[in-house]
């Protein structure tokens, strides 16, 4: 029974049939995160170079794009598709522990990029540590700290991107922002998960903070890419701009302009050419030598209103 379904699944997905395939010695999957398409493009074009180089496939698949497959379901597939290598952005959950549990059994590494699961199989996470990242949001921070009075700053994530590891960033921006805030500051640091598991909620809940302006924080510190474009369209719509000020995560069209007109106070990015490249790396080190370094640290970007223009592209330029 377990066999006739893979085979179904096999049979509607066709995994391996990509331009050219056949023509490389090894085949990747890369599993994209159901949300945050500009960074998974930046992750997939240089991670797809890397493969080349490397004599191998790069296939990219974005569960919930094009039908009701899940991450775990397209995990499920690539072990049963007997793929060389599977790189994605770990959710933290039993099933997927389980699932890559599997693939290990099944001598298939896996690399995890953006959050990791340090719990899990996996063979490497490339990526931000929790200390750099928290380090980053500090010091963002502290230069929008009010000078003499309490200033309330909320860390904001959903549930496709809370993870152990984004528990353990604010834990670092709280230890560093009470050693480092000045004499006569002081902070009150909260951090909440919106639960993203249907449409909108997301968004339903950022609208439902604004409107509500009793429970808006001074300071809102994005913690991905979506949540900060909810953020930004809610500044506008409520006429919040200038009351709340905002740090957010990642950048895209909207988040550049929003910076450049002073609604968004700075941003935080990971260089995802490095993500893409070093997740390729990891695949290759472990298949050849039968091991991998477990972390790849990547830079980080801050993007302030001085420096927007270096990341936008020569047509928006």
């Amino acid at each position: 029974g377990i066999w006739i379904y893979f085979q179904k699944k096999l049979d509607q997905v066709d995994l391996g049939e990509g331009e050219g395939a056949s023509s490389y010695a090894k085949h990747y999957l890369m599993i994209a995160g159901a949300e945050n398409t500009l960074m998974w493009d930046s992750i997939y074009e240089s991670a797809s170079q890397a493969a080349k180089d490397a004599d191998a496939y790069l296939e990219l698949i974005e569960p919930g794009h094009d039908s009701n497959y899940s991450q775990a379901d397209y995990l499920r597939i690539g072990i049963a598709s007997q793929v060389d290598g599977i790189i994605l952005e770990a959710d933290g959950s039993d099933e997927e522990q389980e699932l890559i549990q599997e693939a290990s059994d099944a001598d298939i590494p896996v690399v995890t990029v953006l959050t990791d699961d340090s719990s899990s199989a996996r063979i490497s996470f490339v990526g931000l540590n929790s200390y750099q990242l928290g380090n980053a949001y500090t010091e963002q921070i502290l230069g929008l700290l009010k000078e003499h009075e309490n200033t309330q700053v909320l860390l904001l994530a959903n549930s496709q991107s809370k993870t152990q590891e984004t528990n353990l960033v604010y834990y670092q921006v709280k230890k560093e922002l009470e050693s480092r805030k000045k004499t006569g500051q002081s902070v009150n640091l909260s951090e909440y998960c919106v639960d993203s598991s249907a449409d909108f909620d997301t968004e339903e809940f950022v609208r439902d903070m604004f409107v509500n302006e009793e429970s808006l924080p001074d300071v809102l510190v994005c913690m991905d890419e979506v949540v900060t474009e909810c953020v930004y369209q809610a500044l506008v719509d409520y006429n919040q701009v200038g009351n709340v000020k905002v740090i957010g995560y990642y950048y895209s069209d909207v988040i550049l302009n929003a910076i450049d007109k002073g609604i968004l106070s700075s941003t935080i990015a990971m260089d995802m050419d490095e993500v893409g490249k070093y997740s390729v790396n990891a695949l290759e080190e472990y298949l050849s030598l039968g091991h991998s370094n477990g972390y790849y640290s990547v830079n980080q970007h801050v993007i302030t209103k001085d420096n927007t223009d270096e990341y936008r592209t020569e047509g928006e330029k």
